[in-house]
């Protein structure tokens, strides 16, 4: 996909206008879309829109949508990405009231998924490259799969080393937060599918279509830790 081809989607993305004037909890439509593989993992981009919290819209996750689809086409993963909002969020509301979560425990029992991805994203300012949350030191979302985090955090750490010398801004694990809250994608899938998770922050640096370099350097490393993570599942 050529770089104006996804900056024109992602106006589609960004822009997913809200309608106040219409009861849209009532309105037939699908809020996100699943994209079917063959893997033992599986993406989600909950945030790939505008999403209301509290009743405060937050913006996009700026091409976390991308990334999946990219990862969806190149490994034959599954994914699953917001594609318009009601009036809660996938990450934070309850979960029995989330489509979202409940059709993506659904394909993972259906489809035999040992491992979840959750992608994120984060503003420039924060000092990590990448952030994995995994519930704490405790990494309860993990299930006891330390051997996976320390795939993911040396196999990124490898990837993205140029960026990281260079800006200073290291793989970290659960400094600002840590996806503990029992509502998050990743703590809900580990508890409700009894399978490892974790949630990925990533900085919006890495996620700027103006900056080919950096966006390459994302690309590569989350393919190389995916393969990676596969070979250990």
């Amino acid at each position: 996909m050529k770089v104006d081809e996804v900056l024109q989607l992602d106006k589609q993305f960004q822009e997913n206008v809200w309608k106040w004037n219409i009861d849209i909890q009532s309105q037939n439509f699908s809020t996100f879309k699943i994209l079917k593989n063959k893997s033992k993992i599986i993406i989600s981009a909950p945030h790939s829109v505008k999403h209301m919290r509290q009743w405060e819209i937050l913006p996009q996750d700026l091409l976390t949508w991308w990334l999946a689809l990219y990862l969806w086409k190149r490994l034959n993963i599954p994914v699953i990405y917001s594609t318009s909002y009601k009036v809660w969020d996938p990450n934070f509301d309850e979960n029995k009231n989330s489509e979202y979560k409940q059709a993506l425990a659904e394909y993972i029992k259906e489809n035999n998924i040992k491992f979840l991805i959750d992608l994120h994203g984060c503003w420039s300012f924060r000092d990590f490259s990448i952030e994995l949350w995994t519930w704490w030191e405790w990494n309860f979302n993990l299930l006891g799969r330390l051997d996976i985090l320390n795939t993911i955090e040396k196999s990124l750490h490898d990837s993205l080393k140029s960026y990281i010398q260079h800006t200073g801004k290291p793989v970290t694990k659960n400094t600002i937060f840590s996806a503990s809250r029992e509502t998050t994608v990743s703590a809900f899938i580990s508890k409700e599918c009894k399978i490892p998770t974790i949630q990925i922050e990533i900085n919006k640096e890495l996620r700027d279509m103006n900056n080919i370099k950096n966006l390459s350097l994302l690309i590569n490393s989350f393919e190389n830790m995916i393969k990676k993570v596969c070979q250990n599942l």
